[in-house]
């Protein structure tokens, strides 16, 4: 079953009322079979993000087809990539975090990851397609054809042992797989996870998979490669499904895009709780929409926020990196901000040596 979408803000009276989470570590879940999964799901489910989220920006602007690029341009690295949904634009970032150049205009404004030798990100044309650039450029390589579902990729990841590239196509339910360096989609589906945002693969090609369970409640499955069989690891009890990471050594990150991360030890057959981070630019709350752990820094996360500012909408949007661990964590300074804007993907791109 689809889920109708919609167009514009909602405006909610309950803007200011924003509690914590309820976090829960979960093993043994049983797997339904992959061949079943919850029919439930949102009528008019939203957007990131969270907070904000009580003013929440609902997707499904089909925007018209524009050419890809204004100009050639090249930044310097390690560069960073923020994806807004409101303008389908994707702005690219040097080194020093200055603005290299704005592209891809009403194209874009979904998922956003880093390969090995590609930046991958997701249209929003219904396609399902994604994207493929040259990293630190806004030169466009080629297309991974998308399920044509009338979905966008909200998240994308890329298995670098398989060549495996995974993308939520929302809101449909489903999640594109293109497996083995295959550029045509299959479909497969989290029988635990109705509605998947976002996700992440580890080394040996495992997929933790972030959405919303027939409960409401923001759940983080871990699933087989070929999604054979989804077990659910951890759930956060009124969150808003956000950003997962997973490092070389199992651990997960994982967002409730109400300005708290959290981490999780899973390199055992369950996950434990080690850390956790909230937030705040020291005048208003904000909100993590997406996270990316960067490779380059080994010890850094980065996150793409919202925050209320003094723009037209009153919103604005920057890239950040914090320290690791969360318990101890330190803010670094910001991109430039985007004002009017909801990014909802973020990419860190790394040279080859330091």
């Amino acid at each position: 079953m689809r889920i109708a979408r919609s167009i514009g803000f909602i405006a909610a009276a309950a803007l200011a009322a924003c509690g914590g989470s309820n976090v829960t570590g979960i093993s043994n879940q049983p797997v339904t079979p992959a061949n079943t999964r919850a029919t439930t799901k949102f009528a008019n489910a939203m957007v990131a993000p969270g907070r904000f989220g009580r003013l929440a920006i609902r997707p499904g602007t089909i925007r018209p087809a524009s050419h890809r690029v204004h100009r050639d341009f090249v930044a310097t690295k390690p560069c960073t990539y923020l994806s807004g949904n409101l303008s389908g634009d994707v702005r690219l970032y040097n080194k020093d975090l200055s603005l290299a150049g704005d592209f891809g205009t009403t194209s874009y404004g979904w998922g956003a990851a880093a390969g090995n030798s590609a930046i991958y990100l997701g249209t929003n044309n219904g396609s399902g397609n994604v994207d493929l650039y040259t990293p630190c450029t806004n030169h466009f390589a080629r297309t991974l054809t998308g399920l044509a579902t009338g979905g966008n990729p909200y998240g994308i990841t890329i298995a670098r042992n398989t060549k495996s590239v995974y993308a939520t196509d929302w809101p449909i339910g489903d999640i594109e797989y293109w497996p083995n360096g295959s550029t045509t989609a299959q479909s497969v589906v989290d029988p635990n996870i109705y509605l998947p945002y976002f996700l992440d693969a580890d080394n040996p090609g495992n997929v933790y998979v972030v959405g919303y369970n027939a409960y409401n409640e923001e759940t983080m499955d871990e699933c087989t490669p070929n999604f054979s069989s989804c077990t659910t690891k951890a759930q956060i009890y009124g969150g808003f499904p956000g950003g997962v990471q997973v490092d070389q050594n199992e651990t997960v990150y994982l967002n409730d895009q109400f300005g708290t991360l959290y981490s999780f030890d899973c390199s055992a057959s369950t996950c434990t709780q080690t850390g956790s981070f909230t937030y705040n630019n020291g005048s208003t709350a904000v909100d993590y929409t997406d996270i990316v752990l960067d490779k380059y820094k080994k010890h850094t996360l980065w996150g793409a926020n919202i925050f209320f500012c003094s723009a037209s909408f009153g919103i604005c949007a920057d890239a950040q990196p914090q320290s690791l661990p969360l318990n101890t964590a330190v803010l670094g300074a910001p991109t430039p901000a985007w004002d009017n804007e909801e990014p909802l993907g973020i990419v860190r791109y790394k040279p080859d040596t330091p």
